[in-house]
């Protein structure tokens, strides 16, 4: 969690998108609320779904109506919320319309991950004891807020892992694994929830515990509010034991074929499916990211006609190690009591840490390329085949200045990211775009974080990167990524290890399709742009065909 997303103001902080009443009134109706029905309301804001459950409960209970709202506050309707301003407003917003709030009800001001109804409910022997189970949880948990530094690393212990699989430490995932659990056997959870649950790799742990959990219903949104643009979707799950189908916008889809993406995606469906069942792109290259500097404006320089303009000299210094500093410079500022002893000792021994400044020149230097303190750095554009080099890194010995600016800086700084395949030949692409533009990289550069990149494997022929090049420069590769591995507009090294390898294409047509590709770098070194519109990438594509793939043996 950075340290920038938890001051950030208190609605975005809290995840907070409050849920459109008639999106309420949708969802309320496809449920069935009896006298006896147990509903939880996890993140209830100011009651945008409390009240009109209410509304439909107390028309189930005898009695003047103060005793029909005790009732249903007493014996159904519970829920929690964070934000102390949207909990008194739901209060409030109870009694305008009910009358007097009874004295017991079982609305709490508080943190959810934090909080346990407890009653004579007991269910199994799955460890809940008498934690209530309820027959429905419904509501709108928060997207992308922030958890309590104090009991993040223990909400991580408590969520962090189902069925031997990651649970991504996001808020809206670690309510929906805390809800599920606290269903009773048969019990429903209706959520509407970020579409980032469909797809991305991050979320995959969290789709295989539902499957083994029960019955999943989700279906696209197509608007939400106008509070947020984020795409949303409602996720509508019965607890009722593994499942072997999903449905999706009223589609079922196989668990095996689920199963054939590596990532368990939801985006998959029969007509994609057979690209699936060959290797992977990731059995012939490893993708890897490339390193953050954390202050990009000391190293790299922009190559305007062959020369850099050089603003900085870099000076080397020492810096004793304290615990204070290390403590400031710590994720969460926390450290072991182990590390903390370790630095206490090294403060106590005088040790220090080598460190460097970038120290103004009067005026900068003009240094023509190529020079051999400089190495090309690969920031991210949205050139395909091949672009040259457009930015340098200082590199003199090794990169020690930016090593040591690194290893000096806060914790997220310290690693050195893609560090093992630094002026390898490779391909590469832009972090974050809508369809994959991938370009040939040579050997020599830098990585930068912000363009991921893939490398042969040991033994794998170097046709085999051409091939892959071609591959993901044609339609069907940045369809089958965007719509089956991660939809959003984050392209990761590991979305491209997932994608299928091109299996259906047979030998001529590979090699057709490397020449092919070869030729393309050969012009675009010599200085022609390619765009997805230019004949020789058109034609490229069509080598892909998956009409094919019947033909081919996985």
């Amino acid at each position: 969690m950075t340290i920038a997303k938890r001051h950030r103001t208190s609605k975005r902080q809290f995840g907070q998108f409050i849920t459109p009443s008639c999106l309420v009134a949708r969802l309320l109706d496809a449920t069935e609320l009896t006298p006896e029905t147990q509903v939880l309301e996890p993140s209830f804001g100011d009651g945008a779904f409390i009240l009109p459950l209410l509304q439909r409960l107390v028309k189930r209970h005898r009695g003047n109506p103060a005793e029909r709202l005790a009732a249903s506050l007493a014996e159904n309707v519970f829920g929690v919320e964070l934000d102390g301003g949207l909990y008194r407003r739901c209060l409030q917003r109870i009694e305008e319309e009910f009358g007097a709030l009874p004295a017991n009800h079982n609305l709490v001001s508080g943190d959810f991950f934090r909080h346990e109804f407890t009653g004579d409910w007991r269910w199994g022997s799955d460890g809940l004891d008498d934690r209530v189970r309820f027959d429905l949880v419904i509501g709108n948990p928060p997207f992308g807020g922030s958890f309590d530094a104090a009991i993040e690393d223990e909400l991580d212990n408590a969520y962090g892992e189902r069925c031997g699989c990651k649970i991504k430490k996001e808020t809206y995932a670690f309510f929906i694994v805390k809800c599920v659990e606290r269903l009773k056997p048969g019990g429903r959870l209706l959520f509407i929830c970020s579409d980032s649950l469909l797809t991305i790799p991050t979320m995959r742990g969290l789709r295989l515990f539902l499957m083994s959990e029960g019955q999943v219903r989700i279906r696209q949104l197509p608007e939400f509010s106008q509070e947020t643009t984020y795409p949303m979707v409602i996720l509508d799950f019965r607890r009722s034991g593994p499942a072997q189908v999903v449905v999706r916008d009223g589609a079922p889809i196989a668990r095996e074929t689920i199963e054939m993406t590596g990532n368990v995606s939801w985006g998959i469906n029969g007509e994609l499916a057979a690209a699936f069942a060959g290797p992977t792109v990731g059995q012939f290259m490893v993708g890897s990211s490339g390193m953050t500097i954390g202050k990009n404006e000391y190293f790299v320089r922009p190559i305007v006609g062959g020369s850099i303009e050089e603003p900085y000299e870099f000076e080397f210094y020492e810096e004793p190690i304290t615990l204070e500093g290390e403590l400031a410079r710590a994720r969460l500022g926390k450290l072991s009591p182990q590390a903390r002893e370790k630095i206490r000792s090294r403060q106590e021994r005088g040790e220090t840490r080598r460190c460097v400044r970038a120290v103004p020149r009067a005026s900068p230097l003009v240094v023509r390329l190529p020079h051999p303190d400089y190495k090309p750095y690969n920031k991210s554009n949205g050139r395909i085949v091949y672009a040259p080099p457009g930015h340098v890194i200082y590199w003199r010995h090794g990169g020690e200045a930016v090593l040591a600016f690194k290893k000096s800086g806060n914790w997220y700084l310290r690693g050195v990211g893609g560090q093992p395949f630094f002026e390898r030949e490779g391909l590469t692409w832009p972090l974050i775009a809508n369809r994959l533009k991938p370009r040939y990289l040579p050997a020599g550069y830098i990585l930068d974080s912000g363009a991921p990149c893939g490398f042969l494997r040991a033994g794998v022929p170097r046709d085999e990167l051409f091939f892959i090049l071609a591959w993901t420069l044609s339609p069907l590769c940045s369809n089958i990524l965007k719509a089956v591995i991660n939809h959003t507009i984050n392209i990761q090294s590991k979305d491209f290890e997932r994608l299928p390898y091109p299996h259906w294409v047979e030998a001529g047509p590979k090699e057709q399709a490397i020449r092919r590709m070869r030729d393309m770098i050969r012009q675009a070194r010599r200085g022609r742009q390619f765009s997805f519109e230019s004949p020789e990438v058109v034609e490229l594509g069509r080598a892909f065909n998956l009409s094919h793939c019947k033909k081919a043996k996985p």
